[in-house]
């Protein structure tokens, strides 16, 4: 009897890891849908694909016809190249291409094609010039050099989520604004007229004055201060309160669009798109990719059928580990913003092979030891053959070239996850399997 509940367990233990690795797996490849008002779509994260894959959005920018002639120089085109390049990398863009032509000015880049393409194309023509000005004079009080830095807040109430684009001043800029705020303050209005004035005129000593914020001469808001500003910082209310995710995604990219073109910097000359359209990738790459895959996932396939045939039980709790194992790695190379490329495929294929190794050395050591004392042995021999391979990918992670970096973090991970995974899963379903019944 005891032996017969021994192999019940045994059964339930076996089974119940199973059922988790194919729900994992399902999950991996297939995805998880969801249907939102008639339209079914898929919640897992997309792969993050390079421009060589997935094609890229083509921008030329040109100098506008009303850049004065003193500005067109070979270092404003270049400064305006690198602060179009800042603008990239601060919106998130991972991946770019940008040139300058020395001669007319003109701009190139090219950027990956996604759902906040627009949006960040959108940025790339502004000049981002800040003002604060008298709102009857015009005169200019704070400008984008007495900014320190711009970022973007919540607050979270009852009624929604409100967003703010936060204004933080230099030395400089504090000291002016704190100025500032005495003279702009806010005063109780008055109906009250002077003996010696006339029946409807209104005294000078209580007229309000006020500032205007401007992003390029646009008008944000007029306002007036409560009190003395000490902080050296303005908060400025973006959009209304959100009570939906995708209402506040908006407003936090509509601040942080203007905190970033604040940031980095005013574009020295005023530039005009010319140019906007998505080129494809090269289908002779998709087909490559597509071939190499194909023959890949076949010879997976026949590895695991090697794995059944020559460890028996062993090899089949191991072959079940295996699938669970590329199914987990997929997943988070998904939700680790690591942006597939023609060679981080190559990293993904090394490191199903080195996993491959792994539980083939670890097979091997369970002929001579116990599950426990094979795993040991194994992580020591495999871990300390890898450890170029461990650095190189480390290293690889932080190249500035995409190609080389994705290959590297792709690895990175891969690697992380070969440790982790056989000694919480692979470890786990062998032990199971060579209980004595």
């Amino acid at each position: 009897m005891k032996k017969e509940n021994k192999k019940g367990i045994k059964i339930i233990k076996i089974t119940t890891i199973t059922l988790a690795i194919v729900l994992i797996t399902m999950i991996s490849f297939f995805g998880i849908y969801t249907k939102n008002k008639g339209i079914i779509s898929n919640k897992l994260k997309n792969y993050n694909y390079s421009m060589a894959l997935k094609g890229n959005r083509t921008i030329e920018l040109n100098v506008a016809d009303t850049a004065s002639e003193e500005a067109l120089t070979e270092e404003n085109y270049n400064k305006a190249k690198d602060i179009i390049g800042k603008r990239l990398k601060n919106l998130g863009v991972q991946e770019y291409n940008i040139a300058v032509n020395n001669q007319t000015g003109a701009i190139q880049a090219e950027i990956p094609e996604n759902k906040n393409t627009d949006t960040i194309v959108g940025n790339l023509t502004k000049i981002g010039k800040f003002e604060v000005t008298d709102t009857e004079t015009g005169e200019v009080l704070l400008d984008n050099s007495d900014i320190k830095a711009s970022s973007v807040l919540y607050n979270n109430a009852s009624t929604g989520t409100a967003v703010y684009l936060e204004i933080a001043f230099n030395k400089t800029g504090k000291n002016k604004l704190k100025e500032i705020s005495k003279t702009y303050v806010k005063t109780e209005e008055t109906n009250t007229t002077s003996e010696n004035e006339t029946e409807g005129s209104t005294s000078e000593e209580n007229k309000e004055k006020t500032i205007t914020m401007k992003i390029d001469d646009e008008e944000i808001t007029s306002t007036s201060f409560d009190e003395v500003n000490k902080t050296g910082k303005i908060q400025l209310t973006v959009g209304g309160l959100a009570t939906d995710e995708e209402t506040l995604q908006g407003y936090v990219t509509q601040a942080q669009n203007v905190a970033v073109s604040i940031n980095d910097g005013n574009l020295p000359i005023e530039y005009n798109m010319s140019k906007n359209e998505y080129i494809l990738a090269s289908k002779s790459i998709d087909n490559k990719i597509a071939i190499t895959i194909s023959i890949f996932t076949v010879a997976v396939v026949l590895g695991i059928i090697v794995l059944m045939v020559k460890f028996k039980t062993k090899g089949i709790l191991v072959a079940i580990s295996y699938i669970g194992f590329i199914a987990l790695y997929l997943l988070v190379v998904r939700y680790t913003n690591v942006i597939i490329s023609i060679e981080s495929i190559l990293g993904i294929i090394t490191t199903i092979v080195l996993n491959y190794i792994f539980i083939i050395m670890l097979l091997n050591k369970t002929t001579e030891y116990d599950v426990k004392k094979a795993t040991n042995e194994t992580y020591k021999h495999f871990f300390t053959r890898t450890i170029p391979i461990c650095i190189m990918s480390i290293a690889f992670s932080f190249a500035k070239w995409i190609p080389i970096s994705s290959f590297g973090m792709i690895l990175f991970w891969g690697l992380a996850i070969i440790a982790i995974y056989n000694i919480s899963i692979t470890k786990i379903l062998l032990k199971i399997g060579t209980e004595e019944k």
